[in-house]
């Protein structure tokens, strides 16, 4: 028997929603060749309030809970950024529900990290979906339960950005041919540990690691790094460890971004060589259409 979860009775209060763009600028309608408009590059970190974003702003609610449930539908992890940017945890979506206007996800694994999400006025979410990034904002989030376990809600936003990125759109190497990056731990920088690539684009890539046997340290450039990418070769790259977090699914991992560094004009080549490779293979599978 399905457990049932504990969630309040009543919708969410009307109040004020996040909001990502301009306050001042007027609400528009906007056609889906508009809204999936390519801008030059975004950054997987949170779009600052700007006037030019606006024509990416999609305001359907119907809409807005369509992309969020595809993005639970696919298992995309999403990161919610908080005390105006240095706070951040990364979660999954677990349910969009209309009826309470609300969005569910899942609870940080980190009880501090969870308990500074909850008390800030302002969390940004930020995903990549089918290479778009998308990026909604909540002013208030509340604890809740699903299916018996911890989770948070944030009210259904107004207002969403849909933005595609022309250059660095990620893909995400396959299990059955996994890409990997040797990273050197020792002082010598001759020793080196194998990490997996959860996902890749020609401007840097996410790596799994395990605290307990390798950490990268935020902040750090790290050179002598060896990308294997198969079918295009092993491409010799220098990374600047962004940001870490805990993955929902596995509290012992961790989830490293990284932005690559300098990179040589031949070792940039191979990169892009690999993300089309990936790309066309995706859409093969996918019967045309381009996933993440």
């Amino acid at each position: 028997m399905r457990t049932s979860r504990r969630r309040c009775t009543s919708p969410w209060r009307k109040c004020s929603p996040g909001h990502t763009g301009s306050s001042s600028a007027p609400r528009r309608t906007h056609s889906v060749s508009e809204r999936t408009q390519t801008v030059a590059m975004t950054s997987p970190f949170p779009e600052p309030d700007s006037p030019e974003l606006e024509r990416f702003a999609v305001y359907s609610k119907v809409e807005i809970a369509a992309m969020l449930r595809q993005l639970r539908d696919e298992g995309v992890l999403v990161t919610a950024y908080f005390d105006q940017g240095p706070g951040f945890v990364v979660t999954a979506q677990l349910d969009v529900n209309e009826r309470f206007e609300e969005v569910i996800l899942d609870s940080a694994s980190d009880e501090l990290a969870q308990k500074r999400l909850l008390a800030s006025g302002q969390i940004t979410f930020v995903g990549f979906l089918d290479n778009v990034k998308l990026q909604f904002s909540a002013r208030v989030a509340e604890a809740t339960c699903y299916e018996a376990k911890p989770a948070f809600r944030v009210p259904l936003p107004d207002q969403l950005l849909r933005l595609q990125r022309r250059d660095f759109f990620r893909v995400r190497p396959p299990l059955s041919k996994p890409a990997t990056c040797l990273v050197p731990y020792s002082p010598d920088s001759k020793q080196y540990e194998s990490l997996r690539v959860l996902d890749i684009s020609v401007g840097g890539l996410a790596v799994l690691t395990y605290p307990e046997k390798f950490e990268l340290p935020a902040g750090t450039v790290i050179e002598n790094c060896f990308l294997d990418l198969p079918g295009v070769g092993s491409v010799s790259v220098s990374l600047n460890v962004r940001h870490i977090g805990q993955l929902p699914r596995d509290e012992r991992a961790r989830r490293c971004g990284c932005e690559f560094v300098d990179m040589a004009p031949q070792a940039h080549l191979m990169l892009q060589r690999y993300v089309n490779k990936i790309d066309a293979e995706n859409r093969k599978v996918a019967g045309g259409k381009r996933v993440a």
